[in-house]
Formats: structure tokens, sequence, C-alpha cells
């Protein structure tokens, strides 16, 4: 059920503890201190804390040269030779790069954000970091959180499997073995509830998804932070995780939260996160009066010297094997890749999607197509727009604005008076185009109403003009508006993808790639009204899912239906399962996300799809944090989305538990690590 507990190798051991007996107290407190603004490393205060070993490493350093030169400085000037951490958010340092979080979860694609963050990863290294403050594990509700872009949806299992993907990209063990990333896995859940019943569903959810994110992660490498976490039910779950986290034989990396404590016992006066700016000072001060235990200190330093040692930084520059080859020219960006995979086809009534090749006449419309900056979030002029994307196929378009320009204005939502002639101008050459696609950003501040009043006049117009109207939406959230009283026939939700965004967008329109996103999140009204369920997604195939078939094995179960392609081009699907305990303690209403599986069929093909539901999917964790199966009643649910299903239900025995617990022994979750030495 669960593997086996990560016993570090022998020389990793003996080389920290060797050297930790070696520290003296100010040198240990030292190896806590991450010092801020990196600009200011040239402060002759600063290089001296460094030359007496005080310093662990800096936040934000500027540029691979300082970086370089603060290491040599690190590595030969000091007396115990330990080198330097150099830290900083990829998301600052460089920006729009990859789509945001929540692009990223609409991908359900783990293995496509692996390989795009560890790209992102050698970039983040030619900089002279080897430690990104990412990523954020988090779930959102999407009528009310203001972070929805940073979210992964509403799924915390969907979340844990994306997080862990991120982190092992960021992680990967490259040729050269200095060259690695340090991870830092923060938390951020949502802890309200919607309805009645739902909040220790929810909670253990979170806590699961906390846990088995750093057993997937390759934790030895991983730190841990709460901060910014002040609300009762997410400290409280992050607390647990902590608890269980830190038993022995648990968790082997940096705990940032620990640092936090440490920071608090210390008196230590933070205006940012309370990791930041230790001071040597004050660690040893508390440790001689008491405030702090010796092997409090020790314990937190160990990590440190630890994640060092895996991260290959202690090993001498003769022995460091030679930089990877640069990427050949024919392979594609994984950026690309996953921004491909992260655009959602909400609707596509008629099959206005794929554009017919050198066919119709296509009219583009909306300034937010020829946007680049729009495309990463703001963050980057040189990403392709839409209209850029659409040019580099060739496809042949033409383009009008549709409303009127506005300065500075990143959301469009008001009528002005320039607009009413943008718009009639709009809808005369509407009326002469083959197919209408308009690209729209944000257009209001309000969550289920992304469209403002201008945006709408302009969808109503142009549709009314030619029902032949695909809508593209940029910025961080979906729609689906009614326009004349109806949905619209074709929506693709692109969302913010980062650098290649008008490149992957022209790709799905014009058929050159698959859609195959499907919504991390159920979009809905402002009453709260689903509109599009969780799971929702289409292909430009048509597929028929059979009967469900439930059968109980010794130590599984098996849930297994035929798909079938019935449309007329070949398509790609993603069947999801979703499992809800129907009895007993952990009896809910509402079922979880448990699997998916993508495949892609030729027309008039179908294949059996069969899923093993083991005691990964279907233990909790109970109240003293074991991974346990429980006997009992459960429904399994098979399908496109949560409101596409076939349901059935299945009695799980208590042999049958028993077996999957591993004799009848509930086992507590052993948290492996990964020594990459």
């Amino acid at each position: 059920m669960s593997q086996t507990p990560f016993t570090p190798a022998p020389e990793r051991v003996r080389f920290v503890e060797d050297l930790l007996d070696y520290m003296t107290l100010e040198e240990k407190a030292g190896q806590l201190v991450l010092l801020p603004d990196g600009s200011a490393s040239s402060d002759p205060t600063r290089i001296d804390q460094l030359r007496r070993g005080l310093v662990s490493g800096f936040i934000d350093p500027v540029g691979a040269m300082r970086t370089h030169q603060l290491q040599q400085i690190a590595i030969e000037e000091t007396r115990l030779g330990i080198p330097l951490f150099f830290a900083a958010d990829p998301a600052q340092v460089l920006p729009g790069r990859l789509p945001a979080p929540v692009g990223m979860a609409a991908s359900w694609n783990p293995e496509a954000v692996a390989a795009a963050e560890e790209a992102l990863a050698e970039e983040y290294l030619a900089l002279g970091l080897n430690w990104a403050f990412s990523p954020v594990l988090a779930t959102t509700n999407y009528l009310t959180d203001v972070g929805f872009e940073q979210s992964y949806g509403e799924s915390a299992w969907l979340a844990e499997q994306i997080a862990a993907g991120r982190v092992r990209g960021l992680q990967a063990q490259r040729s050269d073995f200095r060259r690695q990333v340090l991870a830092t896995l923060d938390f951020a859940f949502n802890d309200r509830v919607g309805r009645r019943g739902e909040g220790s569903l929810r909670e253990r959810e979170q806590f699961r998804a906390i846990l088995k994110t750093v057993e997937q992660a390759a934790p030895a490498t991983i730190g841990l932070d709460t901060r910014g976490q002040g609300r009762r039910n997410v400290s409280r779950i992050a607390n647990d995780a902590l608890k269980n986290l830190r038993r022995a034989g648990g968790f082997d990396g940096i705990l940032l939260a620990d640092w936090a404590q440490l920071a608090e016992k210390s008196g230590h006066d933070a205006d940012g996160p309370a990791f930041v700016g230790l001071s040597v000072e004050r660690l040893v001060a508390a440790v001689e009066d008491g405030r702090i235990g010796a092997s409090e200190l020790d314990e937190a330093v160990r990590r440190v010297l630890a994640a060092k040692f895996d991260l290959g930084l202690f090993r001498p520059s003769e022995d460091v094997a030679p930089a990877a080859p640069p990427r050949p020219n024919d392979l594609r960006d994984p950026a690309h890749d996953l921004a491909s995979k992260s655009i959602v086809l909400l609707r596509n009534q008629g099959g206005l999607l794929p554009l017919s090749p050198g066919g119709e006449d296509v009219l583009v419309v909306g300034s937010a197509a020829r946007d680049r900056s729009l495309a990463s979030g703001g963050n980057r002029g040189d990403a392709t727009s839409v209209i850029d994307g659409l040019e580099a196929l060739g496809i042949a378009h033409k383009f009008v604005a549709g409303l009127a320009l506005r300065e500075g204005q990143s959301v469009i939502d008001r009528m002005i008076h320039a607009d009413r002639m943008a718009i009639g101008m709009a809808g005369e050459a509407a009326r002469r185009a083959g197919v209408v696609v308009a690209v729209l950003g944000q257009g209001s501040e309000r969550p289920g109403e992304p469209l403002g009043e201008a945006q709408t006049v302009l969808l109503e117009t142009l549709r009314a003009a030619n029902p032949r109207t695909v809508l593209v939406t940029l910025g961080s959230r979906p729609c689906d508006p009614d326009i004349g009283g109806e949905p619209l026939p074709c929506i693709l939700h692109a969302g913010t993808l980062g650098t290649h965004s008008g490149d992957a967008i022209a790709e799905i329109l014009s058929g050159q790639s698959e859609p195959s996103a499907r919504l991390p999140y159920a979009i809905r009204t402002r009453s709260g009204e689903v509109r599009l369920p969780f799971g929702h997604g289409l292909s430009y195939g048509e597929f028929t899912l059979g009967d469900l078939s439930l059968e109980l094995g010794a130590d599984r179960i098996l849930a297994s239906a035929r798909l079938r392609n019935i449309g007329e081009r070949r398509g790609e699907e993603m069947l999801q399962l979703y499992l809800r305990r129907l009895d007993g303690p952990a009896a809910s209403r509402d079922a979880v996300l448990r699997g998916f599986q993508r495949i892609a069929l030729e027309p008039g093909r179908s294949t059996q799809m069969t899923f093993e539901l083991a005691a990964e999917a279907l233990a909790h964790y109970d109240a003293q944090a074991r991974f346990k199966v429980e006997a009992g009643d459960y429904e399994v649910r098979l399908g496109f989305s949560t409101a596409r299903v076939r349901v059935g239900e299945i009695a799980l025995p208590q042999p049958v538990a028993d077996a999957m617990n591993g004799a009848g022994k509930a086992t507590t979750l052993p948290l492996k690590g990964a020594a990459n030495s």
C-alpha cells in the first residue's frame, strides 16, 4: 500500500553528523540565516558575516556572476566551506513563462507540468539560483476566492497531482550534479464549507493532499512553510500535517515552519516571512538561556546540511559532470506543450471548431487578440498573441478591434461612447465573414461574471450578425455567458498560458492540436448555479461510454467500461473516476476524484477502460494519521465529468480491506525522501 521509508545514504548521514559535531553554536545558527535583498549582498557588513560562516544563503540575489562570487567566498574563505543557497520565487524572476497554476491544473497532466517546470529550472539555474519558493499547494472556491488563478481548482486530489508534478520537475536530477533546484512546497487550502456535512470530507482531503504530495515529490529536498496561514481550520490542518511530518522516520527535508517557531522563540521581529533574516545573536542567546533547546536547533540545521548535500553543493568542481547538451531544435518546447494541453474547449455546437483549412473567411475581433502581455498575465511583452499564432500557421484572417481602445485599462467593463461605432463596424464585418473568432480578456472584477457590459454588447452584436461565432477567453476566469438568451455555440477558454499562448491557441483553433484540457472547477453564476461541471471539457471527437462494471479482487476493486469514438474524426478523451463512501465515519454526500485516464481513438474505434482501486484510492487518514482502508459500501462513478457519469455501488468486505491494509494492520504513511548523492 505504501512505500518503504526513506533511508538516507550512509555517506550522507556521516557527512552531515560529522559536520554538525564540528560546528560552533554561532555557525549552526548561521545555517538558518537567509539574508533578504540580494542586491545588497556587497554590503561589507554582510560580506563579513558571510566570511565568518554565519550565512546560509541569500534571497533574490542579482545575477549569476554575483552568485558565483558569493559562493566562492562561502566555499573558499570560511572555516567550514559550507556552500550557499540562492533563493527566489520563479514567478518573480521568470514571470509569464508557463501557464498560471489554475491553467496547469486544467491540463490534468502532471507529466507535462513536470517537463515544463524542468525546462524552467534550467533557466533558473542559469541565473545562479538553486532554491525556488514554489509551488503553493492550494484549492479554491470559484465564487469567492481572490487567489483563483494561483490555485489548482476545487479538487484536493488533483491539486496534489499537479503540485507533485511541479516539484518533480523543479528538482529533477540533471547530468550536472550541482545543477539542481530545491523546491519549497507551501500550502494555502480554502477552509470554507459550502454545505452542511462537507467540512470533515474537505479537511480529510486537504490533510491527505499535503502528505501525499510530499510523498510523491522527493521530500528530502522540499521545504514546507505555513506563512500566511492565519485561518483556524487551515492552521489546524497544517499543524496536524506538520506533526506527522516531524515524527521519527518521517519527512527528511527542510521545514520552514520550524524556522518560524525558532524565530518566535528568539524574539525575531519580521516584516515579511518569519524565516527570513533570522539573527544569529538572538538564536544563540535563546539557546543559551533555554528558550530554544540545543537539540531543536541541531535538528533544523541537520535538515539544511542534508538538503545542501542532496543538491550536490558540497561536490568539488572537478567532480561535476558536464552540463546537459542544449535541447535539439526539432523538439517541442515543454512550455509550449503544456500551454496547448491547458486550453479547455467548453462548447462546440455545430462543429465550428476546428476551423476549415484554407476555406472560410476568418474574422478576428477584439484587441485582446493582439495583446502579447495579456497572454502571459501582463508579465511578458514577448509572448505570442493569438494574431501571432494565426500568422505563424499561415491562417488568412481579417481583424477589427470591436471595442474602442482604453488607455492603461486591463479590465474592459462599462461601455464608453466610442464603443458604439467600433461595435457597429465589427458587426458589419461579421456579416461578411465565414466565421468570427472573438478574443476577449477580463471584463469584470466580479467572480461568476467575467464579462463586462461592453464585451456583452459586442458579443450580442456579433452573434446577431453571424451565428458562426467562436469565443476565445483570456484572463484568469472562464465564462459561459448567455448571449441573446442562450449560450454561445462555441467557447474556447485559454486563460493565462504564458510565453507560447498565441501559438497554442492557434493550433487548437486550426485543429493542429487536439483540445485535451478539462475544468478543474465548476463554472458557476454569482448565485451558485452550475453552468458547466467539474471535469467538463470537449475534444474534436465524440465519445460514448458503456455500462459500468465493478468487480471485487483479492486486494482491490476493478471498475471498467467500454469507451467508443462515435464522431467523424480522431479525438482524445479523458475518463474520470470518482469515489464516495456511503456508510461509516467517512461517509459523505460528495464523491471525490480518485483517478483519470487519457486516451486517443480514431473514428468508430472503441476500447475497454479499466481502473484499479487499491488502497491508494480507498484509504483515508484517521485521527491518528494512519492511512487506512475501511470495510463498507462505496459508490463508484466513471465518466466524462461530475455530471456525465456511470454509477455503481459495491460492498468492500473486511477481508479485502484487511488485505489492502497489509494483513489487517493499519499503517502510518512513510514519507520517503530522495538522496541524490
